[in-house]
């Protein structure tokens, strides 16, 4: 699935995609105020969003 929104979400596999969109749907109904939810969104791409690959020789 392409999103411009979260770049990342193709390299999910189906199942990881589905997963993720109905959480941040029901981030979205539960949260009751902007900040929650944006607050949630962050938590739920921290947990799904592959980890960015570091360069040739830089170790974490």
């Amino acid at each position: 699935m392409e999103s411009n929104a979260f770049p990342w979400l193709h390299a999910l596999a189906d199942e990881d995609t589905y997963e993720f969109l109905d959480e941040v749907i029901r981030a979205a109904q539960d949260a009751g105020t902007h900040t929650a939810f944006l607050g949630r969104v962050d938590q739920l791409v921290a947990q799904h969003a592959p980890s960015p690959a570091l360069p040739h020789g830089v170790s974490p």
